[in-house]
């Protein structure tokens, strides 16, 4: 009992020690840098940015162990020299690869050594008080016993960082305030770029962050997206109050709506057509459980492109017949959802659908997507369990890839199955405009090569009433080559 409280003491003492330490400050090619290392509930790299404040966030190791990089100042010219010097560019990338590395190096023995100084003072704390009351010999049993353990963790935890998955750094988690986290989405193309090796994923993810920082904080003509991109959402039932939040996020991109614009597809919500029509260029609608089509119909005289199991909604509310539409280079179709009610009204509006409902509605979803004329590059459709169904069935039949886009639930995912893809953003509209300030506002940015497959996704959440907010990427596997073509049956 006395070794386990001496232990107790000590594991505590070093844990007290590591929070108290204070950063050490370092010069690098970039400016100055503060190294803290704190602990954690799981291993993380942080680096944060606080004159732009944003960060870049991943957990490559195990160990409960965080390292945070904080940049106080920013040497933005050193930053854009090293990326336009040509070939000595890989120098200059060596040289700062150099200098983080030996930071966190030094910041991680700075840290063993706090710990273990910790659990020595833990360790004598608690051998004076058994000393006190009982045994002179704890004196000397406490620190040591405190020590052995303090020590025993130590070299655990070194060991788990030591088991650095350079992989991880292609998946971070990006945060940022107001309009910084779509700059900073813009030019992360050299960390989603990073290859699986310890070379290049380490040296593409330094280089990812020279890019970054250098144009931390520029201001003048918005970038140029380096990759494609596609905005992925659902679920905004009438919450206007988030559309300013998403316009850094969708501006120049095709933005694809996955149902429930609304909560009852009433007369009086039609007012919320206008600014989802100015989301994207262009913007590609189904409609969810929550939807009419009145609603629908007037979403399509503002421009959107609502799409219908038999083709896209024309303003005179008939539809051109056309299952597979041409948007911006892609071959999309979208179901719309079988709860869509024909009026625009709060009474008799059913937003469920009951068990064997729910079946029929699956497998005449699935029957229709087989008689598709063309396989489509992508489709929409609101209710997550179709969409999964659908996934199941084409990774079971192969074939070209389809990136598969739903929502309905709430909850943001992206599942790889085989060569396609499903997607969900979340609920773009916060769960409601009751829902502002209680829940994020969440939608997806899907990465398209030049092939039009997708590479990476990032799951946004924005806090629509702060503008605080983050994203984490997801690196999709690189689908096998397809021999011949596969259609629809």
């Amino acid at each position: 009992m006395l070794t386990l409280l001496c232990a107790a003491l000590g594991l505590a003492g070093s844990i007290v020690a590591l929070r108290a330490a204070a950063p050490e400050s370092r010069a690098v090619t970039l400016g100055a840098v503060d190294v803290h290392v704190v602990p954690a509930r799981s291993g993380e790299v942080d680096v944060y940015v606080p004159v732009v404040d944003w960060g870049v966030r991943a957990e490559p190791y195990t160990a409960p162990l965080a390292v945070e990089l904080e940049f106080r100042s920013l040497d933005r010219n050193a930053a854009l020299a090293a990326l336009r010097s040509g070939g000595s560019a890989d120098a200059s990338l060596a040289v700062l690869e150099g200098e983080l590395r030996d930071a966190v190096s030094d910041g991680l023995r700075r840290a063993a050594a706090f710990t273990l100084l910790g659990g020595l003072v833990g360790g004598l704390l608690g051998g004076a008080v058994i000393a006190v009351f009982s045994r002179r010999r704890w004196l000397l049993l406490g620190p040591a016993t405190a020590l052995a353990v303090t020590f025993a963790a130590v070299a655990l935890t070194g060991a788990g960082v030591s088991r650095f998955d350079y992989s991880k750094l292609r998946e971070p988690t990006f945060y940022a305030h107001g309009e910084e986290l779509p700059r900073l989405l813009e030019f992360s193309e050299r960390l989603l770029a990073a290859g699986e090796g310890y070379e290049d994923s380490y040296g593409e993810a330094v280089a990812g962050l020279t890019r970054l920082i250098a144009v931390a904080g520029e201001r003048g003509p918005e970038p140029a997206p380096i990759d494609r991109s596609v905005v992925v959402a659902s679920d905004l039932h009438s919450n206007g109050f988030v559309l300013p939040a998403l316009e850094g996020f969708t501006r120049g991109k095709t933005v694809f709506l996955v149902g429930d614009l609304t909560q009852r597809g009433t007369e009086y919500e039609a007012g919320i057509v206008a600014g989802v029509a100015q989301l994207g260029s262009p913007v590609v609608a189904v409609s969810g459980n929550h939807d009419s089509r009145p609603l629908m119909l007037a979403a399509a005289r503002a421009g959107v492109v609502v799409l219908t199991r038999s083709g896209r909604l024309l303003p005179d509310g008939t539809t051109d017949g056309e299952a597979v539409a041409s948007v911006a280079g892609l071959r999309v179709a979208g179901w719309d959802d079988p709860a869509e009610t024909a009026g625009g009204s709060f009474a008799g509006h059913l937003l469920e659908l009951k068990e064997q409902a729910f079946l029929d509605a699956r497998q005449q979803f699935l029957d229709w997507f087989a008689g598709l004329p063309e396989r489509p590059d992508v489709v929409l459709v609101h209710r997550y369990g179709f969409a999964h169904a659908l996934l199941e069935e084409l990774e079971a039949e192969g074939g070209e890839p389809v990136l598969v886009l739903t929502g309905h639930d709430h909850r943001q995912r992206v599942e790889p199955l085989g060569p396609h893809v499903l997607v969900d953003g979340g609920t773009v509209g916060a769960g409601g405009a009751f829902g502002v300030g209680h829940q994020l506002s969440g939608f997806a940015l899907v990465h398209l090569d030049t092939d039009e497959l997708a590479r990476a996704v990032d799951l946004v959440e924005v806090e629509p009433a702060s503008g605080a907010a983050s994203a984490h990427r997801v690196v999709l596997p690189t689908p096998a080559p397809v021999e011949g073509e596969a259609g629809g049956s």
